[in-house]
């Protein structure tokens, strides 16, 4: 009998384990995505070709729109397992591992008593985020951002109520590296908390504490001003400008990129928490919660608003943005599930079983007929509809499975919801990787590329970065506006330019010109990326007219960029 109940003890955990196994291995299938993650791990690559530690580039230029933290760990990674894409991923994998590691301990010292050797209630309830696991393996700067926002309220927790001198110092060396994650906006989801102390902290320490927090926060800005006036000393005055206001000050009050208004995070917070919304105890354990004056709750509450506050404020807004609120979120939701009276059912499981079916005929109905239910042929609908039926029934009665734990009891439901999310995101990775190289790996490009590294390289659009680890370029590539791409090509015959274009109507064709197609590739939804060269073998004297002349060109060009010249840290790839 002990036998058969320790199996079923530890068989959420193995199918957990399993999953993650599975999704661990279809992520490192994945090419790196375009624009974000090409652009980020280009900057690291330069960076460890010039060996410019200290002054990130793209593109060889100054790059001023994030600090160097997530660089130097994915050289890091490469330096161990080669240079790649997967162990690139490694950085966000093991940030995400930072913050459930920082949210356990945090749990348990935020309502003591919970069983030992076994995962916080918070931090099963991570786990069964679609999106928290899914930013958590992607090359971004967020999961790092919140590992180091995790920690440092780890720290900050244990310092209001214990004054130990060791924590205050680790709360400080977090912020910094937080800045050096993200930037300033690291004290956002930090500093309230702090300032707010006297409304949770032990009154004990309470003496010198403003102090205490002053001498921390001058330790963690210490850390990060550090590498940032070296940075700005290497970089320039423009790149210093762009670096200490425009990329900070100036993004909260007039945003040059993802201006939404003050309410865009609203519906944003529902699909963070699918599907825990749906399960009832949540909901009952948060309006206990929400009666019970803790200090545990005080502080949470110091953490999550002013923070919602602040990002709602700030012009510009992403999805992402709001990633280091969700632990405080989830260690909210255990603390009202470790004090509610739950009354545990098995009809709680309704709601997830009829989600999970509804999802499961939706993807079969596109699947089987995708132009009929969504006329708009987007890179989503093409994902899906290049799903296997038989593969999402099976993932689907998978999840279904787990799910038949939930309301057995607290931590079997908590297994359940996580398990069924590891094997839907396992699933649907494992089944959509071949669609989404398709759509999004520019690999197949980058290879022609690298042939061509050592000659002229030129972009119709402006370079995010796109090629230049894919292809490992080790020089920068100069942008041509598109109508003037045949006569660069004439003027570097043993060129090559890249030119991504909207895709023409059915029967419509290229005018070639001077110019063949060495490679031409589906780019998302209705897009193309040719690479193009010149029809050197082809072309009779006097065919190009004299504006299109090496000389007549260069010298066309070196006026152009008198006028025209761009920071390079700015630059858009449209």
């Amino acid at each position: 009998m002990k036998a058969l109940q320790s199996v079923r003890a530890w068989a959420p955990v193995a199918v957990m384990a399993a999953a993650l196994i599975a999704l661990c291995a279809a992520v490192v299938a994945l090419p790196a995505f375009p624009v974000d993650e090409t652009r980020y791990l280009t900057v690291a690559w330069e960076m460890r070709t010039t060996g410019s530690w200290i002054l990130p580039t793209l593109n060889f230029e100054p790059y001023s729109h994030k600090p160097p933290l997530l660089f130097w760990l994915i050289n890091a990674g490469w330096s161990l397992f080669g240079v790649a894409v997967w162990p690139a991923r490694l950085a966000g994998a093991l940030s995400m591992v930072c913050v459930l590691l920082s949210v356990n301990s945090l749990d348990r010292r935020l309502a003591p008593g919970a069983e030992p050797g076994q995962p916080a209630a918070s931090v099963l309830m991570l786990l069964s985020l679609p999106l928290f696991v899914t930013l958590g393996f992607s090359i971004m700067f967020d999961m790092l951002l919140t590992a180091t926002v995790s920690a440092a309220m780890l720290a900050l927790w244990i310092a209001g109520r214990s004054g130990a001198r060791s924590a205050f110092v680790l709360y400080g060396i977090c912020i910094g590296l937080g800045v050096l994650a993200k930037g300033p906006v690291a004290l956002l989801f930090t500093l309230p908390a702090a300032l707010l102390a006297r409304h949770w902290a032990d009154p004990a320490v309470r003496r010198g504490w403003i102090l205490r927090i002053a001498l921390a926060l001058s330790l963690g800005l210490g850390l990060a001003l550090a590498w940032a006036l070296s940075a700005a000393y290497l970089g320039g005055h423009d790149y210093a400008e762009m670096l200490f206001w425009k990329q900070s000050a100036g993004r909260v009050t007039s945003s040059f990129a993802h201006a939404r208004p003050f309410w865009f995070y609203v519906p944003i917070i529902v699909l963070y928490f699918v599907p825990l919304l749906l399960w009832r105890p949540v909901w009952a354990g948060l309006r206990q919660r929400f009666g019970a004056n803790s200090e545990a709750f005080v502080f949470l509450t110091c953490w999550i608003v002013p923070g919602f506050a602040a990002l709602s404020l700030v012009s510009g807004k992403q999805l992402h943005y709001l990633l280091p609120l969700v632990p405080a979120v989830a260690l909210l939701a255990s603390l009202g599930l470790r004090g509610a009276a739950l009354g545990l059912s098995t009809a709680d499981r309704l709601p997830l079983l009829i989600l999970v079916g509804l999802a499961s005929c939706g993807l079969a109905a596109v699947i089987l007929a995708p132009s009929w239910l969504i006329p708009n042929n987007s890179s989503l609908v093409f994902v899906i509809s290049q799903l296997k039926l038989p593969l999402v029934l099976l993932v689907g009665a998978l999840v279904m499975g787990a799910l038949t734990l939930v309301g057995r009891s607290l931590e079997a439901s908590l297994m359940g919801l996580a398990a069924a999310n590891l094997i839907f995101l396992s699933g649907l990775a494992l089944q959509s990787r071949t669609a989404i190289g398709q759509l999004f790996d520019l690999q197949p490009v980058a290879d022609i590329v690298q042939e061509f590294g050592k000659r002229p390289i030129a972009v119709a659009q402006e370079t995010r970065g796109e090629f230049g680890f894919l292809a490992r370029l080790k020089r920068p590539v100069q942008h041509v506006p598109e109508d003037r791409i045949a006569c660069w090509l004439a003027a570097h015959p043993d060129g090559i330019a890249i030119v991504r274009t909207r895709i023409r109507a059915e029967g419509a064709k290229r005018d070639s010109g001077s110019t063949t197609a060495l490679l031409e590739r589906k780019y998302r939804d209705a897009e193309m990326i040719s690479v193009l060269a010149h029809k050197s073998a082809l072309i009779a004297p006097g065919q190009f007219p004299d504006t299109c002349t090496t000389k007549n060109y260069e010298e066309n060009e070196g006026r152009r960029a008198e006028h025209g010249a761009m920071f390079s840290g700015a630059g858009v790839f449209k």
